[in-house]
């Protein structure tokens, strides 16, 4: 409000012939906002011309012309008040993320009987069984290795398969599910964007389960994390 006042005071030696009681009630539209009130200029202008019709003919055009003159100064301090800064825009493209399989799962030669039973391939390539099913420990078991690669130390997250059937060309088939991996659920690539992922499952061999080989398609998805 200090250069409101300064300027009541500009006005008032401007028009030193004026009668106080325009100058008091100017002044008091100008100290009690109401010349930048929310009405903005066209309830200032209303409040000029209802001051101008209290004067005498004479005097209107001075009185008017200084009045408007201090209404443009006051909107015009009023627009002044701005302030305008800048801030940085940043995008990062990162490199897309993959994995390449070197090989799948084997469980490798298998023997059922009047039982089910099961067969698991460790991460660790270890290889477990239960109930009737029996391994040839002359033929290897393997769990499934990929190579994941992308931007260096990055994080990423591991998604694998509830189940997966297998099936020969007889038509016969066996479940494999409880898949597990190493890394478990995320994993890190290295300083050169590279990590190896191992992953292991359980196969499910019924009774009796008919001879042939087995096959089938598993799926496994990794993501930045």
């Amino acid at each position: 409000m200090p250069r409101l006042r300064g300027l009541i005071q500009e006005i008032s030696r401007l028009i030193s012939i004026t009668r106080a009681p325009f100058i008091l009630k100017y002044q008091h539209f100008i100290e009690n906002g109401s010349i930048l009130n929310s009405n903005g200029y066209n309830t200032c202008m209303t409040n000029v011309r209802s001051l101008i019709l209290e004067l005498p003919s004479k005097q209107m055009i001075v009185y008017a012309t200084v009045a408007c003159l201090s209404v443009s100064t006051i909107l015009c301090l009023r627009d002044a008040v701005a302030a305008t800064t800048t801030s940085t825009v940043d995008a990062n493209i990162i490199s897309t993320i993959n994995l390449v399989a070197q090989n799948g799962i084997v469980f490798g030669d298998i023997a059922s009987s009047s039982s089910p039973g099961t067969v698991t391939i460790g991460t660790n390539g270890s290889r477990t069984t239960t109930g009737g099913a029996t391994v040839n420990t002359n033929t290897a078991g393997t769990p499934a290795k990929f190579e994941a690669s992308g931007d260096p130390n990055a994080y990423y997250i591991v998604t694998l398969p509830d189940s997966v059937t297998l099936t020969s060309s007889a038509g016969d088939s066996m479940t494999v599910s409880n898949f597990s991996s190493i890394p478990a659920v995320s994993g890190q690539l290295d300083a050169g964007g590279r990590q190896d992922l191992y992953i292991g499952a359980t196969l499910n061999v019924g009774s009796f389960q008919a001879f042939g080989a087995y096959s089938g398609i598993m799926s496994t998805t990794i993501e930045y994390n």
